[in-house]
């Protein structure tokens, strides 16, 4: 969905999505949504909640149950909020930085992405090589048996066809041992 808007009221989102207002309302409460409400106490969405609502309509409409919906929204972490921020707790302040200590406090966090986005695809990569490696051990065994299992079937045939040829030889060197006395004594006597 494009969104268009910093926020939707719950009317202005259910026309562009099509369902009614009960429907946003459902989809808040099935997925624990917590949808922001602006000074009067009227709910508003923000584009990241738009983007959910619509995620959940798009599935909804392909025909997939809430509990699969809300799973697959689990699992790639869309449902998940992050902490909140308490304005009690005294290591939070609202004071501005230093510049010195934002551009500290940005190479540590791009410091410490880099040293995750390297562990998880280390991780991952590791994991397929040794998937591959298996498969390919897999595949060379039954390769092998294949192999041995042709082998097996051709000289078996060999031996067959060998003995088919030994047992025409015998038959041939039998009749042609009398066979040339037998000519040669009729070509002498005749």
């Amino acid at each position: 969905m494009e969104i268009l808007k910093d926020r939707y009221t719950i009317t202005e989102l259910s026309e562009r999505l099509k369902i009614t207002d009960h429907a946003l309302r459902y989809y808040e409460k099935e997925f624990n949504l917590d949808v922001p409400k602006d000074d009067r106490g009227r709910r508003y969405y923000t584009p990241e909640l738009a983007n959910i609502m619509y995620q959940i309509k798009t599935m909804r409409d392909d025909g997939l149950e809430i509990k699969a919906i809300r799973k697959i929204l689990t699992e790639e972490c869309i449902l998940e909020k992050p902490p909140a921020i308490t304005l009690d707790d005294d290591s939070f302040s609202i004071l501005p930085m230093d510049v010195s200590t934002q551009q500290t406090d940005i190479k540590k966090f791009f410091e410490d992405f880099k040293n995750e986005i390297t562990s998880c695809v280390t991780n991952e990569v590791t994991s397929a090589r040794d998937q591959l490696s298996k498969e390919i051990y897999k595949s060379k065994l039954e390769l092998g048996a294949c192999v041995e299992n042709s082998i097996r079937k051709l000289e078996s045939k060999m031996e067959k066809h060998f003995q088919e040829v030994d047992a025409s030889l015998g038959k041939w060197r039998e009749k042609n041992q009398k066979g040339p006395v037998k000519r040669l004594i009729k070509n002498m006597f005749g």
